[in-house]
């Protein structure tokens, strides 16, 4: 993934396929479209997988809260590709019980209830007998043995038990969307971050591909394509309208945005993760009373999310607040009172952004629905060579994938194998035993690796573990940490800038190593972290100052007064 290539052959090459936005939705769709034989193009105006794709609780979920909403097939369809995803990247991904808390004096947050709901759960699941086994279903424990499990739980006053649901988690979000994108690449497809589609080109009701701005360089390109699929998420709607002669329509147009936030804290329970109602109202038939939050065990820390807030304004400006975490707080210490969460101990927090459908926005009520629209512009427009693919699941994104790339090699009438996504691992993903694997890899590189460090690179590589070993060169000194309070290596750091087309020390920090998403890194970990990109990508003194601080902006909140 050598960019400065792949932008050769975006501005040279006519592709069957252009695929805009490198979310996961867009990842997967160049991957497939890939796999299956089609010259494919891919464009991401900021990092691989920066914005909505990372700003979730990194969840695959089984599609339990899709129960209220009696919508029966959407549970079916999220415990199918959550077993696919485990075939896919099994270094990535972990089995999450999650305790489920009931009361007393409360039909629907009573136990019964939740018991009926979680067997039609379980039918749901059945029958996927090609696929890898699912989680178990958890059973249901009754309030003592709740709260020996779970100590947090006490404070739960009418407590009358709790029900273990296991989910899958990912280790980390940023690293499975790109997995796809350099499994895409590695079966032909050009891809570029930084590179912003502009605008449309079109003649005679047709799109022909798209004017591109580099952000690195400044300079402006075309992409020619057959076929353009415009993936680009929230954005969406706004990169159609940026044409007005189409007159293009989505299926269901986007009324506005809702934000959500996530938090990084001390760690409050190490093996479970906790499902919790607040009191903020959520959409369905049948409700537990409010909407959900959760507090996950995740890398030695807890993540909670998330939060639901009406968004206006421009993507660019989107930031975590002082007030949003303390708001949080103020709703998680409320719900466990014996927590006493305090702002000193979130260690990070992130906010993402997701699209409404709805009429009437409600500030007070949950109103994402979890549902994707596949619009064929040629149908629905008159416009031909243009489809749009708003995903709504990190879950289904390769599902909807499939959909999207059957829709294209059909309008464009080209031979192609059938979509081999779902059994294919990813470039990564090729072990069908991941302990088994750790302990080969530990034993392999012992003479230069500890364990844990071992373990480390293939919790983020997977079998890539053995190109971080060629980056490094036999350099001991490049597989050392960074520093003694990180557990990320140089050779990681530099094989990101050579191999991974990242750009900015951001990139490195808090999407290809992670080491930013638990904490901020010490001054030793991140000067040195910045002293290898410096010296990989020409960086002066004030470049790499200007980069450090940006990496730093992330942790303002930390130090910001919340208004009273």
């Amino acid at each position: 993934m050598n960019r400065n290539e792949h932008l050769r052959r975006l501005a040279r090459q006519e592709f069957d396929l252009l695929v805009i936005g490198g979310g996961i939705s867009g990842a997967c769709i160049a991957h497939d479209a890939a796999l299956r034989g089609l010259s494919v193009a891919l464009l991401e105006r900021r990092d691989f997988g920066g914005f909505t794709s990372a700003a979730s609780s990194k969840l695959l979920h089984g599609g339990i809260r899709y129960l209220p909403q009696a919508q029966l097939w959407k549970v079916r369809e999220s415990g199918r590709e959550q077993r696919i995803m485990q075939r896919l990247a099994p270094h990535l991904l972990r089995w999450l019980p999650f305790l489920i808390p009931t009361e007393k004096g409360s039909f629907m947050q009573g136990a019964l209830p939740l018991q009926a709901a979680m067997r039609i759960y379980g039918l749901c699941h059945c029958g996927f007998s090609d696929l890898p086994p699912g989680a178990p279903l958890g059973e249901f424990l009754p309030p003592i043995k709740a709260v020996r499990v779970a100590p947090q739980l006490a404070s739960i006053a009418k407590l009358s038990g709790a029900q273990v649901l296991n989910e899958s988690h990912m280790h980390s979000s940023e690293r499975m969307t790109l997995a796809f994108i350099k499994t895409a690449a590695s079966n032909g497809a050009a891809v570029a971050n930084y590179a912003e589609a502009v605008s449309y080109l079109s003649s005679r009701d047709r799109v022909r591909g798209v004017a591109v701005r580099d952000a690195l360089s400044g300079k402006e390109f075309s992409v020619a394509a057959r076929m353009t699929v415009n993936s680009s998420g929230p954005a969406a709607q706004s990169l159609n309208r940026a044409s007005p002669s189409l007159q293009l329509r989505l299926r269901k147009e986007i009324t506005g945005f809702a934000r959500g936030v996530h938090l990084v804290t001390r760690q409050i329970h190490p093996d479970y993760a906790l499902a919790l109602t607040t009191r903020e109202k959520t959409e369905g038939f049948v409700t537990r009373g409010g909407r959900h939050f959760f507090i996950i065990p995740w890398r030695g820390r807890s993540l909670i999310g998330t939060t639901n807030t009406p968004f206006k304004g421009d993507f660019d400006q989107l930031r975590v607040t002082a007030e949003d975490v303390d708001e949080f707080l103020a709703d998680i210490n409320e719900t466990l009172p014996d927590l006493g969460l305090r702002r000193d101990e979130v260690y990070y927090a992130y906010v993402g952004i997701y699209p409404l459908t709805v009429r009437v926005i409600d500030p007070e009520k949950y109103q994402a629905g979890g549902d994707y629209q596949l619009v064929d512009h040629h149908s629905s427009d008159g416009v031909a060579g243009l489809i749009t693919a708003l995903g709504a699941k990190y879950t289904t994104a390769r599902g909807l994938a499939e959909k999207t790339v059957d829709l294209a090699v059909r309008k464009l009438g080209c031979p192609a194998f059938p979509c081999r996504t779902a059994v294919t691992p990813l470039l990564e993903g090729g072990m069908t035993n991941l302990a088994a694997f750790i302990a080969r890899k530990q034993e392999q590189y012992s003479a230069l690796l500890t364990k844990e460090m071992a373990e480390h690179l293939i919790r983020y590589h997977g079998t890539g573990i053995d190109r971080v070993m060629e980056t490094a060169a036999g350099d001991a000194e490049l597989l050392k940490p960074l520093s003694p309070g990180v557990s990320v290596c140089a050779a990681e750091v530099l094989h990101a800038a050579r191999k991974e087309m990242a750009a900015h020390l951001d990139d490195v920090v808090f999407r290809r190593t992670g080491m930013g998403t638990i904490g901020c890194p010490d001054e030793a970990a991140l000067n040195r972290a910045a002293a290898i990109m410096a010296a990989e990508l020409d960086w002066d003194e004030q470049r790499t100052a200007a980069e450090k601080a940006a990496v730093l902006a992330r942790y303002a909140f930390r130090q910001q007064v919340s208004p009273a």
